[in-house]
């Protein structure tokens, strides 16, 4: 049986997962640090990418340098200094990447608590509607 309660309820959910909830769903469905573990690789693979463009786009505006100066450069040291830039970058990225991370799962699991909540009520509901609709089927039979 239908109710006005019922469906602002059914309403408010639809809304909700549509909009916002779309994202928070697919937030909530990993555990939290599972989702924190997640983007970090994404955000130190997207950092990987744009280091090595970003030095290699170095390399070709000093192109001319490099061939000149070939056999006098230091390799080793500039090996050192791209691989402890590279760390430093990659330890600050992580740091950045757990904390934005760490308050979006907060943030959308706080979202999902109302959600779950309509989800309960609606369960409970239909759970106490059903045994009433078990014993008109039963009447009806005999």
């Amino acid at each position: 049986m239908l109710s006005k309660k019922k469906i602002k309820i059914m309403f408010c959910m639809a809304t909700y997962e549509n909009g916002v909830g779309k994202n928070d769903l697919n937030t909530i469905k990993y555990y939290k640090s599972d989702y924190v573990r997640l983007n970090i690789l994404k955000s130190i693979v997207s950092l990987t990418f744009a280091y090595v463009m970003i030095l290699a786009l170095i390399g070709m505006y000093n192109i001319d340098y490099l061939v000149k100066n070939a056999v006098k450069l230091p390799y080793q040291t500039i090996g050192f200094t791209i691989l402890g830039i590279y760390l430093l970058l990659m330890g600050f990225y992580a740091f950045i990447s757990i904390s934005v991370y760490s308050l979006r799962y907060d943030a959308a699991r706080k979202r999902m608590q109302k959600y779950f909540r309509y989800l309960k009520y609606l369960r409970k509901y239909y759970q106490s509607d059903k045994p009433a609709s078990n014993e008109e089927e039963s009447n009806n039979d005999a």
